[in-house]
């Protein structure tokens, strides 16, 4: 009944306001003796017809708004109520954290039990960074952004190696409500959960990872855009996307047996440069991989393709690499200008 009435109310105050005014004006243009009682008559006649349904309007709409308020709420609590069944209650649990710390001065794993309250929803490195503030400030822990984009957090949880900040406590507690962490074992290690990282970066920087063009002053002073096709761009795409957390060579079990390999991180960039398009390396670059302790170590399990957190292939890109290889070593028609 309100809301039939209410378009009425408000067209009808619409209405009566300039009503009200051109009644109003008339009053001063034709002020003569004889019209002056019908126009005062109309004048408070459209006064009041404003006056009425501007009240009534605003009574209505006083009324309406609490009643679409009261419906909100109950919307909001049954919006609240739904999320609650979905995602159940964040009841915490007790999960014991065994840590391997290394020690640098035994140069050997030690380890130290911890006992954290973790809900559905917490991580591994959230737990952790828990422990160092509340137990124990002595762990070393390496973490930056905790979102999976800067790649520190690496490390072992139930031999496993993973990313401490995308990997969910609960879905890998083992028997006891026990969990296992350990620092990366494919690094030297530095302290408790911190591994040593010049070598990874020496490896990657051994098989030049950045685009090299023939004519150097076109190279930092190019004059037009180096187009790409959808096609040229697919080719090294899906290798660029390697954030250098170095799982990969944590998972390789040439890598732990091999110190001298330059490992699948390496050497998956150095394929991804060598198949950009816009790279005029071409044959030399062959050459920097053609040895036993580059795309020739690799044994191909596949292990660090299973440990890249962002859908890297580095051991089908080695392959890929051995192919190009073998077919400039055969055929020798490296492309120099892709």
């Amino acid at each position: 009944m309100k809301k039939s009435i209410l378009p009425i109310l408000t067209y009808s105050s619409i209405i009566a306001v300039p009503l009200f005014l051109f009644i109003y004006a008339i009053s001063y243009i034709f002020a003569a003796a004889y019209m002056y009682v019908p126009i005062q008559a109309l004048l408070g006649i459209s006064l009041a017809i404003f006056c009425i349904s501007n009240g009534i309007e605003l009574f209505v709409y006083k009324t309406g708004t609490k009643n679409v308020l009261r419906l909100s709420r109950h919307e909001v609590d049954q919006t609240k109520s739904t999320i609650s069944h979905l995602v159940g209650s964040k009841s915490t649990k007790t999960i014991t954290f065994n840590v391997k710390r290394f020690n640098n001065k035994e140069k050997q794993l030690e380890l130290h039990k911890y006992k954290v309250q973790v809900d559905k929803f917490t991580s591994v490195l959230t737990a952790l960074l828990k422990v160092k503030s509340h137990s124990d400030s002595t762990l070393s822990i390496r973490c930056s952004c905790n979102m999976g984009i800067c790649g520190s957090c690496g490390m072992e949880v139930n031999g496993k190696p993973v990313l401490a900040c995308e990997t969910n406590v609960l879905k890998n507690v083992k028997e006891g409500d026990e969990i296992e962490i350990s620092p990366m074992t494919g690094h030297p290690m530095v302290k408790d959960l911190v591994t040593d990282f010049d070598d990874f970066f020496s490896k990657h920087i051994s098989v030049a990872p950045y685009l090299e063009r023939k004519n150097k002053e076109e190279q930092y002073n190019a004059k037009e855009i180096y187009n790409q096709s959808n096609d040229d761009i697919s080719k090294f795409l899906p290798y660029s996307y390697c954030i250098m957390c170095g799982l990969c060579l944590d998972a390789c079990p040439v890598v732990n047996t091999n110190p001298q390999f330059a490992g699948p991180q390496a050497l998956s960039q150095g394929y991804r440069y060598y198949a950009d398009s816009r790279d005029q390396m071409g044959e030399a670059r062959l050459e920097l991989v053609n040895a036993p302790e580059m795309v020739w170590g690799c044994e191909f399990a596949g292990a660090c393709s299973d440990a890249c957190p962002k859908g890297v292939d580095p051991a089908g890109a080695i392959q890929l690499l051995k192919f190009e290889v073998m077919k400039n070593s055969l055929v020798g028609n490296a492309p120099d200008n892709k």
